[in-house]
């Protein structure tokens, strides 16, 4: 059967119910090179305005099929089961398509980000190299963060070759997949969307700064590691909050939504990591970091905050700026 030129849509390839194969890769894709403080990446374009339908139809079906990715056919490593498609960013979306999965990897349910470049959103970049480079960057944070998964990061399963196939493909084709730990508890968009006023306002001060701290102490063991996360944003962020035993309220802002679920000390906002009620947070997307030697100010907790309210920018902080980047008036000395 000749090959459609037509680029399947993506539902005929990637839903509920496809149960996709999983093989190990010959060797991984290059370490990313290191970058100085400050630089992005800059790709080559390749696609001009005039070309843009030639390269959405025909240019990377072509591509995808003349790519070859080695693996170890011997046998699958494993099999995945898409279940629910989960939300992505902006930058991620560009990527990978994202899935809550089921595999005989594990008893409880696996993230899947499937970097199929067909369905690359970013028409004016090499897709290959990018997809290249945000593999191999996990693949190197995963080394530099050993000692840290589950806690600080999702649990990684591994990096993969997946076969994937569908109407308009008469053989397979070829992509990478990292499967990770599924990470349950508050997507922080949730409280910090800034379109959102209603939700910004409630959020009482004194929770602002346990959930700023909670940020702050996962980048301090980042840059501890050698590491600088340069999606700190809060829709890459989940935070886990310990179950309380007391329907005892922690804060006096009857509207705050975090009121019974993040335990705080009014005199002290700022909860030690040992402290038992004290939220952790989780980086769930590791395709954009950063590897350089750490600086003498990023063992400080203080900058740790200063970088993370810069991340996060001042919508949903406002005019507490000043006051969630230092400590409380008790401790001030």
């Amino acid at each position: 059967m000749p090959r459609s030129d037509k680029r399947p849509d993506i539902e005929t390839i990637y839903h509920a119910g496809v149960k996709i194969p999983l093989f190990h890769p010959k060797q991984m894709p290059a370490k990313p090179v290191q970058r100085m403080l400050g630089k992005l990446p800059t790709w080559p374009e390749l696609v001009l305005n005039d070309q843009l339908e030639k390269e959405l139809v025909t240019i990377p079906l072509d591509a995808c099929y003349a790519r070859e990715i080695p693996y170890l056919s011997s046998s699958a490593a494993t099999t995945i089961e898409l279940e629910v498609e989960l939300s992505t960013g902006l930058r991620e979306s560009h990527a990978a398509q994202v899935w809550r999965v089921t595999s005989p990897i594990s008893g409880n349910p696996l993230v899947a980000r499937l970097y199929d470049p067909l369905y690359f959103h970013n028409y004016t970049t090499d897709r290959f190299a990018f997809i290249e480079r945000a593999v191999a960057i996990q693949d190197e944070g995963y080394k530099h963060l050993k000692g840290l998964e589950g806690s600080h990061v999702p649990t990684m399963h591994g990096i993969f070759v997946a076969e994937v196939s569908g109407i308009g493909f008469p053989t397979p084709r070829h992509i990478y997949c990292v499967l990770s730990d599924y990470v349950p508890g508050i997507d922080l968009r949730c409280l910090m969307d800034e379109h959102d006023d209603r939700t910004r306002s409630k959020t009482c001060h004194a929770h602002k700064a346990a959930i700023v701290d909670c940020a702050a102490r996962l980048v301090y063991d980042f840059f501890g590691r050698t590491i600088v996360p340069e999606d700190m944003y809060p829709r890459n962020l989940i935070m886990n909050v310990p179950d309380i035993p007391s329907p005892e309220d922690f804060c006096d802002v009857e509207v705050c939504p975090w009121r019974k679920k993040i335990h705080i000390d009014l005199d002290f906002p700022r909860i030690q990591p040992e402290h038992p009620y004290a939220p952790k947070a989780q980086l769930i997307d590791l395709e954009l970091l950063r590897f350089m030697k750490p600086l003498p100010r990023m063992k400080n907790i203080f900058y740790c905050r200063q970088w993370v309210l810069g991340q996060w920018r001042a919508p949903w902080v406002g005019r507490e700026l000043e006051d969630l980047l230092g400590v409380s008036d008790n401790n001030r000395k």
